[in-house]
């Protein structure tokens, strides 16, 4: 194989619209190959038996003059840049990892996403670009809306990547899955369980090492690159990682660089599991304080009335239904046209309000209630059975989600009680 040397100086990162918008102009020149070289690429493939291999697909490339399949062009970074880049990244979120506070494990979760989104990206590209270049003489095995839904969304890359590719195990693929739920979580709403988030940054960390290194074998882009063009920092950094000389031998270099980043950050099943039901078991025994101590339900009806109330208000059904007095108060401060209503009119207001939200309470059901928490608990059994990481973090997020949304009702019945008791108090008060 020959060696290809390539210029490793950083440009930088591109936004995923420029890297899109290199993919199609390189595709553009595919349809603008003339029809000798077409008939030439044709030979090639007949030669190949309609199935090329990835030599035949070079040799293919090779055949159009003035278009060259490497990704690097496409990303507009090259083999070395991403490659380097990546290690870093990997580093600097196994450091957090291994600091051992929440707070850095939340940064490593959000990083280890970004990293594992930017390679199944690469890889996605490779992939249509091969597939753009064969389309003028076979079928396309990717349609546009399937390309554009791979490009955008974490989750269909994930997918596109394990069914396509093959790059992710079914394992690596449910983890990746799960994790973009907590590192949203973590990112938009600033939001992270302390007791469960360094097991789940320790995951995400085994399973991008992992995806790293698939990338590596698997990808058409990396073969060998020459350290000629490196700065001296960046070739240090090589160095850190890898045992290299002159070149830089891609999969021999992430072997070696996977199996050093992995020292350190180890995750075992037991702790993981211990880690998950000690939150469960927490979170649950704070709901049923909470059920006594601040919600003052003497009995299982008055609690699921409760979360039915809160429920109810969080659906914004009766925000709908006080528009129309909302509407008058505005008219009555000169704040809305209509001028100063009548007090027949405000009062046959608040009648159909009140009418409305016994109607539509008495017709709402909400399915999270006591029985819930029940059912949250007999769930431990299997999170405590379960055999395998992905099989472990898959039902303690089913668990997780659930006890959430019981979670937001007490507390917001709780906030209710709270604002009813201060209003009592203050009217006592005068004020």
């Amino acid at each position: 194989m020959s060696t290809r040397s390539l210029g490793c100086k950083s440009r930088g990162l591109t936004s995923g619209e420029l890297r899109t918008d290199l993919f199609l102009t390189n595709s553009r020149q595919v349809q603008n190959c003339t029809n000798s070289t077409i008939f030439g690429l044709l030979c090639t493939l007949a030669d190949n038996r309609l199935n090329p291999t990835a030599q035949g697909r070079r040799q293919a490339a090779e055949s159009l003059p003035g278009f060259v399949m490497k990704r690097h062009q496409l990303l507009a970074r090259s083999d070395c840049d991403r490659f380097l880049g990546s290690l870093e990244q990997l580093q600097v979120a196994k450091d957090l990892i291994q600091s051992e506070e929440p707070e850095k494990a939340r940064m490593a979760i959000i990083l280890l996403h970004s990293l594992a989104d930017g390679l199944m990206f690469s890889a996605a590209i490779g992939a249509f670009e091969h597939d753009s270049f064969y389309a003028k003489i076979l079928p396309p095995k990717y349609l546009a809306s399937e390309r554009s839904k791979v490009l955008r969304y974490f989750d269909e890359k994930v997918t596109f990547c394990r069914e396509k590719l093959k790059l992710l195990s079914i394992a690596d693929a449910t983890i990746f899955k799960i994790i973009n739920f907590y590192r949203n979580a973590a990112y938009h709403r600033d939001t992270h369980n302390p007791r469960v988030v360094l097991p789940i940054a320790r995951i995400a960390f085994r399973s991008t090492l992992r995806l790293f290194r698939q990338g590596i074998i698997k990808g058409d882009g990396f073969i060998r690159s020459s350290m000629e063009g490196l700065t001296r920092a960046q070739a240090a950094s090589v160095k850190g990682f890898c045992k290299v000389d002159r070149l830089i031998d891609y999969d021999k270099a992430s072997k070696e660089a996977v199996q050093l980043l992995g020292k350190g950050v180890r995750v075992r099943l037991r702790q993981v599991q211990s880690a998950f039901l000690d939150d469960v078991k927490a979170r649950l025994a704070r709901l049923k304080r909470m059920e006594k101590e601040s919600l003052y339900c003497e009995s299982r009806k008055q609690f699921d009335e409760l979360l039915k109330k809160a429920a109810f208000e969080l659906k914004g059904i009766e925000e709908n239904l006080f528009s129309e007095i909302r509407q008058l108060r505005y008219r009555i401060l000169g704040k809305a046209p209509g001028g100063k209503p009548s007090r027949e009119e405000y009062l046959g207001a608040e009648e159909r309000y009140e009418k409305g939200l016994k109607r539509g309470f008495k017709s709402f059901r909400t399915d999270i209630n006591a029985a819930t928490i029940d059912h949250i608990e007999r769930k431990i059994l299997s999170l405590r059975k379960t055999t395998s990481l992905e099989g472990t973090l898959s039902e303690y997020f089913a668990i997780d989600k659930r006890l959430v949304e019981v979670e937001v009702l007490a507390l917001h019945a709780e906030r209710r009680i709270d604002q009813a008791i201060q209003a009592s108090i203050d009217l006592e008060r005068g004020k």
